[in-house]
């Protein structure tokens, strides 16, 4: 489901909570105003609408964090594959061969098989085993003459790709505790209640307004948790690092 569907949806039914709410909630006439007290009702108010921000900024702050994060990991390894790639050239021909092909499939498989189940919440065991045969050939692989250190290099910066992978799939699992998101929902609903419980009159002018503040708080969450995981659509991380890597593995080549 798309990003637009899924925040119209949102929007709909914020709508339909708050016109609910305001229908059933709300009196047909107005309440006397000796009954209401402005300071006390200011001070609840102003109460929920600062929870609700605060609830909401500290989920898009922690989220953005938590992506920004990510993105710079997918870039770590990529430069340490390129790392990798290049400390390859060292070694003996048909080692060099070996490696370089399988640091081409291995970043294939990152980009085409493993990025689309990190969008579901887990990593690639096929891109796992890709980058196990890397290892295993860096490890059986000699050094061409001339090049002694081209062995240890590839072996220092193949650590780092697993360093930097690992780390990545920490953050798939990632996000904001649901204890937050729990406090989030119940804000926004007091927040449209408010109004109505009050005394709003269900007149049509008021049920519009109401709704439109059922809207904005609908989209708000809808947004805040769109942001929350790492590497799905449509904020989410993308896979630009490793096809950055690709073109310099064919820089290299050439």
């Amino acid at each position: 489901m798309s990003m637009y569907v899924v925040s119209l949806l949102s929007v709909l039914g914020g709508v339909a909570f708050a016109a609910l709410l305001g229908r059933f909630l709300g009196q047909e006439q107005r309440l006397a105003s000796v009954e209401f007290n402005g300071q006390a009702l200011s001070l609840i108010g102003g109460v929920l609408l600062s929870s609700f921000i605060l609830l909401t900024g500290f989920q898009v702050a922690g989220a953005w964090s938590a992506l920004s994060t990510a993105r710079s990991r997918t870039y770590d390894e990529a430069r340490a594959l390129g790392d990798t790639y290049w400390a390859a050239g060292g070694l003996a021909d048909a080692d060099r061969v070996k490696v370089r092909a399988l640091l081409r499939q291995y970043t294939a498989d990152v980009r085409t098989v493993e990025f689309p189940d990190l969008a579901h919440g887990h990593t690639s065991p096929e891109a796992w085993r890709a980058l196990d045969r890397v290892r295993a050939a860096v490890g059986a692989a000699a050094p061409a003459p001339g090049h002694q250190s081209a062995k240890s290099a590839a072996t220092t910066a193949l650590a780092t790709v697993y360093e930097t992978r690992t780390d990545r799939a920490a953050e798939v699992k990632g996000g904001m505790p649901r204890i937050t998101w729990i406090a989030l929902l119940v804000a926004g609903g007091f927040l449209v209640a408010f109004p109505p419980v009050l005394g709003l009159t269900a007149t049509a002018r008021h049920l519009v307004a109401l709704c439109f503040v059922g809207a904005a708080i609908a989209f708000a969450i809808c947004l805040t948790a769109q942001l929350n995981h790492a590497f799905q659509h449509p904020f989410g991380v993308r896979d630009t690092a490793f096809t950055f890597a690709e073109s310099r593995f064919h820089q290299m080549d050439g």
